[in-house]
Parts: C-alpha cells; structure tokens; sequence
C-alpha cells in the first residue's frame, strides 16, 4: 500500500472514532489486530496490550457514555507501513463530565488493515474523567 492509502484508511479510522462509528471502524482492522496502551495496568487500568475483541470492548465502553465526543486530528505522518497521528479530544457526559486529552498514536497497516495500534495519553485525564462519573449507589 501507497503512503496516502495508509493515511486515508487513518484518518478513515479517526473519523470512526469521533463518530463513535464502531462497525465501520472495526472493519478497517485485521483479525489479528492489536492495541496497545503502554502504561503499567496495575496502575492504569486500561494499560495494556490489547486483541481485537478487547480493544473493541475497551473503546465501546469508554466512548458510549459520551453524551458528546470528538476526536480532532491534527496531523498525519506516514512512512512505509506506519502512519503517526497527534489529535486531540474533547468530550461531555454522561451528565456534566468533561473530558480532554492529548494524543500520539502509531498505527501500523498491512494489506490494507490496521494491525497495530500504539496509543500514548495522559492517563491522568483519564482518571479525573472518570473521577466526575457519578457512582450508582
């Protein structure tokens, strides 16, 4: 694949997560697709290395809560089979949280499909996020 293929199957792929668009975006992955959050998960609980049914389930239940999201990028480098992209989100809900977060992430592709995926954030966003989640009691 070209460099400009990869980067549309990206930004393609962003969109799809601003969208929170799921069915679209997981038919840009291949099966044996990965998703890595490289903070210790004993200390970041959603850190890790992920398959594809547990990214899947990691994202659909970070992001639907959301009454509002989006995922903005801002650039896209490609080289080879890799396409960096430095975005940003923004998001509200459920209720009055507000979330925001800087981020890096390094997406390689084979034959057309996203095989890997290395996500870098702030963590503690994260945290003071899901700090605002009210609890059920």
């Amino acid at each position: 694949m070209s460099t400009d293929k990869n980067k549309e199957i990206v930004r393609n792929a962003c969109q799809y997560i601003s969208d929170r668009n799921f069915p679209a975006l997981f038919d840009l992955i291949d099966e044996d697709g990965t998703w890595t959050l490289p903070n210790r998960p004993e200390r970041f609980e959603y850190g890790g290395r992920y398959d594809k049914p547990g990214w899947r389930n990691l994202l659909e239940g970070f992001l639907n809560p959301f009454d509002e999201f989006r995922f903005d990028v801002h650039t896209l480098t490609a080289e080879e089979d890799r396409v960096v992209v430095e975005a940003t989100t923004a998001g509200v809900g459920p209720g009055e949280a507000r979330y925001n977060n800087n981020y890096l992430l390094m997406f390689k592709l084979r034959d057309g499909k996203i095989c890997e995926v290395t996500e870098s954030l702030d963590p503690f966003q994260v945290l003071a996020y899901v700090e605002q989640i009210p609890t059920s009691s």
